[in-house]
């Protein structure tokens, strides 16, 4: 059925605007997970020890760019020609990504890293309003979705192989080359698009900086379905910073396994990841976005306590700790990937850029607060607490979220 699901799914790619959107996605995804690689090896480079807290600033930093400069984007966005407003930011992004090559000093890091930051800001979320622009098919747009979540969950695996694969032969600042090819192929892909379906003068919207700015923000605490949107947004990054904060400790600090062994664990959370992406064009033919949404958070809580007890009771084995992950990745992915429709569905097509970019900015607000609390709480209290009190977290977040969306 996975099989056949998939290729149902693939059917999308036969538009040609969609299938230029995605291969740019995909290349910007890889050069992005470059990146990543030779960040951490070149924080390391340049200050030891301290490198693990040089990437946490570069971090909270993201997340700070992420949720205070998306407004502005969507504000600013309507005003551009949609095509050449992303590739812009995909040349500003490459340019800067080669000035990395060059870095020697820690703060030029921080520097560049912000533009890269903000650049991505500035793309993504308008980025991502010109899918539902594609297509006019609910069907289609979901498969649209479940293929930007299974690329999105595919680069986290191959980046991270790829780049492993190329340091055995070069020296890791030329993983920043990739990077900066990654991110020139996208705004090559970009412009190869027509964009029929982004008209500029009939739909645009009043000329009206502040309303712009604030028209996402103000939809997020006016629509019902939206609000809801705001607590599931809650529990994805309570779920997720579960995952990426303390699985790390988990393999390493309790079951005392290789380094290997990490990975493995990250791998079984994304092929379930995938496994759900793949599912979801096929489920939503009779199952609603709020339900789908809904269950992929309640089975993600009920890992959690499951895993949380099974510790708590029983001896604590490495292929538990890889079942769990393969349920919390489907189960997260269940909850994600239908946002998407659920935001469409409740605006209209001018005002996409700026329920988009308000959903980028809140998004990432939940997860500035919540890696911190996953982290803090690993610390101070263990896992088995750690992983009843985000379930609790995530439980209290759909009771509310499924009141908005039911009303």
């Amino acid at each position: 059925m996975l099989f056949h699901a998939g290729c149902h799914m693939l059917s999308v790619l036969s538009e040609k605007s969609f299938r230029n959107l995605f291969f740019a996605q995909n290349f910007s995804l890889l050069g992005s997970g470059l990146a990543t690689v030779a960040i951490s090896l070149l924080a390391y480079d340049l200050t030891g020890r301290n490198a693990a807290l040089v990437l946490s600033g570069l971090f909270t930093i993201k997340m700070l760019v992420y949720v205070i400069f998306s407004p502005f984007a969507g504000a600013i966005a309507d005003k551009f020609d949609t095509k050449k407003y992303l590739i812009i930011q995909d040349i500003v992004r490459a340019i800067a990504a080669f000035g990395l090559i060059f870095v020697s000093e820690i703060w030029h890091l921080y520097l560049i890293i912000i533009l890269i930051y903000l650049s991505t800001a500035a793309f993504t979320p308008i980025y991502q309003s010109t899918i539902p622009k594609i297509f006019k098919d609910e069907a289609d747009y979901t498969k649209a979705l479940s293929l930007f979540r299974l690329a999105q969950d595919m680069e986290n695996i191959l980046s991270y192989a790829l780049a492993t694969f190329l340091l055995l032969f070069l020296n890791y600042d030329l993983l920043f080359v990739g990077t900066f090819i990654g991110y020139f192929v996208s705004a090559l892909l970009i412009s190869m698009i027509v964009f029929p379906f982004l008209s500029t003068s009939s739909s645009r919207r009043e000329n009206n900086f502040y309303k712009n700015l604030t028209l996402g923000m103000r939809k997020y605490l006016s629509v019902s379905e939206l609000k809801g949107l705001m607590f599931l947004n809650l529990a994805v990054s309570a779920g997720g910073s579960m995952i990426l904060v303390n699985t790390i400790i988990f393999v390493r600090a309790t079951l005392k396994l290789p380094e290997i062994a990490f990975s493995i664990t990250m791998l079984f959370f994304g092929v379930g990841c995938i496994s759900a992406a793949i599912l979801i064009p096929y489920l939503s033919r009779g199952v609603t976005a709020t339900l789908l949404m809904l269950s992929g958070s309640y089975l993600l809580s009920v890992t959690f306590v499951a895993l949380a007890f099974w510790i708590m009771l029983f001896d604590f084995i490495w292929p538990v700790l890889l079942i769990a992950w393969f349920f919390s990745g489907f189960g997260y992915t269940l909850l994600l990937t239908p946002m998407g429709r659920v935001i469409r569905q409740a605006s209209p097509v001018d005002e996409f850029s700026q329920v988009y970019s308000a959903q980028f900015s809140l998004s990432h607000l939940c997860w500035l607060f919540m890696y911190p609390i996953s982290g803090y709480l690993m610390t101070l209290s263990g896992g088995p607490m750690t992983l009843l009190v985000l379930a609790m977290v995530i439980v209290l977040s759909n009771i509310v979220a499924a009141w908005y969306l039911n009303n």
